[in-house]
């Protein structure tokens, strides 16, 4: 049986990844929660599963631990609290090092590479330059890791995780309300990840043997589509529902792109995502209409 220690448990992706996790009865899990509050979901019950409140100092567990996957990072462009990542990081790392732990799967973000043209997706070699603050960030994360005594750090770049921030969260909700939506920057490119996916992917990577794996994997959709195409999609599904959508195009001519290539990933692990666009777009019409959606996006 391996044992896997999850950080950051409660928050959006680990409290999905530690339940992907216990799907398999040969795991043994590990949680740590995040912040009281950032914490955004509650940890399951399960036989196989032990948790630990955040900030405390888990370096006496008796049995070994297998894999580390750090999660604990908090997104913000707020520079203290950017602070309060790199001192997180810092313990932790001292923590895993203390343990022993064989490997570490650190979270980071697709934001770490240099926007390429449209219809161009980054590899795993791309040239690196931070898009952001927090892609920067957590680019130095990465090099804090490297530079650790841990046997086996994996860096995983994860593409954006669909949730209610999303501009495509934004425009369903709209179509539901029957309300039109500005698609501004039609020409911006973007590559939306269902969470469950990121963390199916997450558990393929744990389970490898550190044999067979890379330093540095993309997980992702592997395709981008513009803002545009999303828009017309939402319109297009929304017509299903019953919807007449309605949206407004306001070319700022701002051409971002953001897409990874994944095929690495896929060819070691058998990993495939299974909810792309069009699938996202007609689960979040299947979702009840939240009525206050103010400040989400």
């Amino acid at each position: 049986m391996k044992t896997i220690l999850v950080t950051g448990a409660t928050g959006f992706l680990g409290h999905h990844i530690v339940e992907e996790l216990l799907k398999k009865n040969d795991n043994r899990v590990i949680a740590i929660e995040g912040r009281k509050e950032d914490r955004a979901f509650n940890l399951p019950q399960h036989e196989r599963l032990v948790t630990y409140p955040s900030g405390v100092l888990y370096t006496e567990l008796i049995q070994p631990i297998d894999v580390a996957i750090n999660c604990a990072f908090l997104r913000t462009q707020n520079t203290e609290l950017m602070t309060l990542n790199f001192d997180n990081t810092e313990h932790e790392i001292f923590r895993f090092e203390k343990l022993k732990i064989d490997t570490v799967i650190n979270i980071s973000t697709q934001g770490v590479y240099k926007r390429l043209p449209a219809g161009t997706l980054s590899s795993e070699d791309s040239p690196i330059a931070p898009i952001d603050m927090y892609s920067m960030s957590k680019y130095a994360t990465e090099k804090m890791f490297k530079l650790s005594s841990i046997p086996h750090v994996i860096n995983v770049r994860l593409a954006s995780l669909m949730m209610s921030q999303r501009f495509l969260y934004h425009f369903v909700q709209c179509a539901k309300k029957g309300e039109s939506f500005d698609v501004v920057a039609p020409k911006q490119y973007a590559s939306l990840l269902d969470v469950n996916d990121a963390a199916a992917g997450l558990a393929a990577i744990a389970s490898m043997t550190h044999e067979k794996h890379y330093t540095v994997y993309n997980l992702g959709p592997g395709m981008q589509h513009s803002l545009l195409d999303y828009a017309e999609s939402v319109k297009r599904i929304g017509a299903n529902f019953g919807y007449d959508v309605e949206f407004d195009v306001d070319d700022n001519r701002l051409t971002i792109c953001a897409g990874m290539d994944c095929t690495k990933l896929m060819h070691d692990t058998g990993w495939k995502p299974k909810v792309l666009k069009d699938e996202m777009i007609t689960r979040l019409f299947e979702e009840p209409l939240i009525e206050d959606d103010e400040n989400r996006i």
